[in-house]
């Protein structure tokens, strides 16, 4: 995919941007899609899902790696306007590893105060939990797994936006390497006198089609629905192809339902995998040839 970085939306970050996400743990929000086009692009999605000849897993429950199946988010994922801006970050080599779809309808609650880096899983036949991933080379936290949540509906605080701690990420706050479903998050701090209301709080309210970059340990909650509308939103996750994923894991449960994880593969969408460390994909299950955007030498 090759792109002009002429146009400012896909630029990547300057010297200051990249220092303030360094400082607090996120960056946003930035344009991705118009905003008229962004339910465009989330309704074509959702007939991918449905029509799709090939899934990933059938849970409807697990909302996790449709991007691998559906051509509107096999071509979100490698968006320059997320891609140039990664890059800036975490250098060439960029892969995403998974992605997961957030819905949050009329009256649903918000979600608690989380940080976590990485989360184990439990191996039923080793009967001792693995982490999903493996760092194979030291790295700086700005390097490691980036999250990229993009707004396909109005994502302002009655509509449950997200919620973060600027520069939490520093320090542990919470447990980390826990599922965050079926866990009360204040039961889970290392520091039980510990008030993240009383920490800075920054609201990361989205129009349609924009997006926000966070590390996951940057601590992060999010407001209650309380508009008449459906909140939609999806996180891409990217890493370095340096780093393992799903070693030693092939199955995962939450949510009342589990998926095998037999389908699973990573897409590169900048750079070259120079490890082999896990399955890739150059084409997503039906076919459709992933876009990777090319070297703009930075």
């Amino acid at each position: 995919m090759a792109e002009s970085t002429s146009d400012p939306a896909i630029r990547g970050l300057t010297a200051e941007q990249v220092e303030s996400f360094n400082e607090n743990g996120f960056l946003g929000p930035f344009d991705l899609y118009a905003e008229d086009e962004a339910p465009l692009v989330w309704s074509q999605a959702m007939i991918d899902m449905v029509t799709s000849e090939n899934k990933p897993h059938d849970s409807t429950i697990i909302n996790y790696d449709r991007h691998l199946d559906c051509e509107a988010l096999s071509r979100h994922i490698a968006h320059p306007a997320i891609v140039h801006k990664l890059r800036s970050l975490m250098d060439n080599d960029i892969m995403c590893w998974k992605t997961h779809i957030f819905e949050k309808e009329p009256g649903d609650s918000g979600t608690g105060w989380h940080q976590v880096e990485a989360f184990t899983v439990y191996n039923e036949s080793e009967t001792r939990s693995y982490p999903s991933l493996r760092y194979t080379e030291e790295s700086t936290a700005a390097t490691r797994e980036l999250f990229v949540w993009t707004a396909f509906s109005e994502t302002d605080k009655a509509h449950g936006c997200l919620r973060f701690l600027p520069g939490s990420h520093k320090q542990s706050y919470n447990v980390e390497n826990k599922s965050h479903n079926g866990y009360d998050y204040a039961e889970l701090k290392l520091d039980k006198d510990w008030d993240p209301n009383s920490h800075e709080i920054v609201d990361m309210e989205l129009k349609p089609g924009q997006f926000v970059i966070f590390l996951d340990k940057c601590v992060h909650g999010s407001h209650p629905n309380v508009s008449a509308d459906k909140r939609v939103g999806l996180v891409s996750r990217y890493i370095p192809p340096s780093v393992r994923v799903y070693e030693h894991i092939n199955r995962l449960s939450g949510f009342g339902d589990a998926i095998d994880l037999d389908y699973h593969g990573c897409v590169m969408v900048s750079g070259e995998d120079k490890y082999g460390h896990n399955r890739m994909y150059r084409e997503n299950l039906n076919g459709f040839p992933f876009p990777k955007v090319e070297s703009d030498g930075h």
